[in-house]
């Protein structure tokens, strides 16, 4: 299968904590995709199946976490970035004797697994220690990434799914909007954010501020999305929009081409 070049995860979960075009209810309808985008992909071999890749993401409080529930209910594979690299970090995970081997015991917590909070200190850092640390992290994590994502959609292009979802918080911090089909946006608008955010226990005004700061604004992400999915309405009001995507995906009307994921014939 040919391969979706994704980088950089193993920075973001180092960090202690972690179709229609639909939208934000109130704002403009977005923009037709722009030309360079819209031009045709070369169709792939007879001998090949190529299935959509889509990046989903979403600012803390979004309402990211519901709207992924909303498509594995109606039989979308998604694959969560983040908890792919925790499970490597766990305790008898596939990360943990190679990041002990790098960076020490200490990195290691008691209950065998990798704790996240040391590996930050060694990772996270404005000093060349830092940054080289960094590099060998990721070194050592993205090949089980990859492969865990290979797995992934390889499993779900035999499965004959037309479409799968990559949940990538960071998709446009890190660039990963460049490896997949289209994007998907998660938003609320800032105001039902703050107030979901806050309900949140240990969340404080300033805590949430810091998170934010670090994240791309909501405004942005928006004006990059192919389509956004409005969550501040009502439940049964984002769980129509999101229905109302798979079925014109499915139905091979939602405006996207699958460049992304090829499934050779001799690995079918």
């Amino acid at each position: 299968a040919r391969r979706v070049p994704m980088r950089s995860l193993a920075a973001s979960v180092a960090r202690p904590h972690a179709r229609p075009r639909v939208a934000r209810r109130g704002a403009r309808a977005l923009p037709e995709r722009p030309a360079a985008s819209a031009s045709p992909a070369p169709s792939p071999p007879e001998n090949t199946n190529t299935m959509l890749v889509l990046g989903l993401t979403g600012g803390i409080g979004m309402g990211k976490s519901f709207v992924t529930d909303a498509l594995r209910a109606l039989d979308v594979p998604v694959l969560d970035s983040d908890a792919s690299v925790h499970a490597l970090y766990a305790p008898g995970g596939g990360a943990v004797a190679a990041v002990r081997g790098a960076f020490g015991d200490e990195v290691i917590g008691p209950d065998g697994g990798v704790d996240r909070a040391a590996l930050s200190k060694k990772v996270l850092g404005d000093t060349e220690t830092h940054r080289k640390n960094m590099k060998t992290l990721e070194s050592l994590v993205h090949p089980l990434v990859d492969s865990k994502r290979d797995a992934f959609l390889k499993q779900a292009a035999l499965d004959k799914h037309a479409f799968v979802v990559l949940d990538i918080p960071l998709l446009f911090e890190k660039k990963y909007e460049q490896t997949v089909d289209g994007v998907l946006v998660v938003s609320a608008g800032e105001e039902k954010q703050r107030k979901r955010c806050l309900q949140r226990e240990g969340m404080t005004e300033t805590k949430l501020k810091n998170i934010v700061a670090r994240q791309t604004p909501d405004a942005e992400k928006i004006a990059k999305a192919d389509v956004v999915i409005d969550t501040a309405c009502s439940k049964e009001e984002t769980l129509k929009q999101v229905e109302g995507l798979v079925m014109s995906i499915r139905a091979g009307q939602g405006g996207f081409r699958a460049k992304m994921f090829t499934l050779n014939e001799a690995e079918a």
